[in-house]
């Protein structure tokens, strides 16, 4: 059984790793696991602010898994959503343009047919990974999503 009190004491000799290999540049066949709004405040200029999706994609790669040394391997895409002034989604021309080509590339698309976010999670799609580079680090992104062929 698990002691809390003994896995304070416990003494290592290993180091931990201070930066993750990211997921490397490619296409792959991603699994959409979770979608997550969240706020967004500019650090440029903070009096610009807004909304956007982070849909986390599971990648099933067994070379991708091996090379990171990780049962799970996920990725990120986020995804900046354009609002009408009454707090929903403006579904005007040119708006929204990103979830546009996610709820595509998800078959969930079709006008008149009903959408909701939760409906992403489960679906597949192909993914394009690229690499964000932020001071030190390198984060692996979804930059693209198209339908399965």
């Amino acid at each position: 059984m698990f002691s809390p009190e003994q896995f304070l004491d416990m003494t290592i000799t290993e180091s931990n790793d201070t930066k993750a290999t990211p997921v490397p540049v490619g296409e792959y066949t991603g699994i959409i696991e979770e979608v997550k709004p969240r706020n967004w405040v500019s650090k440029a200029d903070p009096s610009k602010a807004g909304v956007a999706l982070d849909i986390i994609w599971s990648i099933d790669d067994y070379e991708v898994k091996q090379a990171l040394g990780r049962d799970r391997v996920t990725v990120k895409q986020g995804v900046m959503l354009d609002l009408s002034d009454s707090g929903g989604l403006d579904m005007g021309k040119g708006k929204n343009l990103g979830l546009g080509r996610l709820r595509e590339a998800c078959n969930l698309n079709t006008p008149g047919q009903p959408f909701s976010f939760s409906m992403l999670v489960g679906r597949l799609a192909k993914i394009r990974v690229e690499h964000r580079i932020a001071d030190d680090n390198i984060f692996a992104e979804v930059k693209q999503v198209a339908k399965m062929a």
